[in-house]
């Protein structure tokens, strides 16, 4: 896994065939917890791609072959465990760090939720899908779009979002501490989660910063997704 840079023609990255297998795993996953299926195939250049909520593609990895790593995911607990018709939060703590609440007040929350929690679900699943198909492409170098850059910054969020609750990351000391977990702790799944947490943190840092670059100073006011 190398870090963004830019480029002419976009942000650049190289993932070698077993790390696109594990970050597509993952993001698949997390948008599996919406109630998207990533493998739905679109045209990149369709303004409107075709996948919905719920659809069950046809499509599969051109890398069927790929010995994907167990990582175990399943072990911690991954799971869309929400009452569908209350428009309350999740019960799933990972889903409720995706979808949270608008307002302390519960009223009020319910019934944004009730307005709004469809199209996020949608917008979030899509920007996965969209990850999960350029991932792919064939080992190496993976050039991500100038205009798909966000796309990017926010799917790799909400994976990061899951994958903290997954491992009770709940502030920045906890985030820390987790190069120790990587090296040190006892449960191989929490092992192999902390070190995908904290590559991923890394690759979504170096693409910000890629990103950041390009901007006047003063220009990267409300650009940060890590937030």
């Amino acid at each position: 896994m190398h870090a963004f840079r830019r480029t002419r023609r976009g942000y650049l990255t190289r993932l070698d065939a077993t790390e696109r297998a594990i970050v597509g795993r993952v993001v698949a996953d997390v948008a599996t917890l919406l109630g998207w299926d990533v493998t739905e195939p679109y045209a990149p250049d369709d303004a409107e791609p075709d996948g919905r909520r719920g659809s069950r593609g046809e499509g599969t990895s051109p890398h069927p072959d790929v010995n994907l790593p167990d990582v175990h995911w399943g072990a911690v607990g991954l799971g869309g465990d929400e009452d569908e018709e209350d428009p309350r939060a999740p019960l799933d703590p990972a889903l409720a760090r995706l979808l949270p609440p608008a307002s302390e007040d519960d009223d009020i929350a319910g019934e944004v939720r009730r307005l709004t929690e469809e199209s996020i679900r949608s917008a979030k699943g899509e920007r996965l899908r969209r990850v999960w198909w350029d991932l792919q492409g064939e080992p190496g170098r993976l050039l991500v779009a100038p205009e798909e850059a966000m796309t990017w910054a926010g799917a790799l969020t909400d994976v990061r979002l899951v994958l903290a609750q997954r491992l009770g990351v709940e502030d920045a000391e906890d985030a820390s501490a987790l190069e120790q977990v990587a090296i040190a702790d006892a449960d191989e799944a929490t092992r192999a989660l902390a070190t995908l947490y904290l590559a991923l943190s890394w690759l979504q840092e170096s693409l910000v910063e890629a990103m950041l670059g390009e901007l006047p100073e003063g220009g990267a006011e409300g650009l940060d997704p890590l937030g």
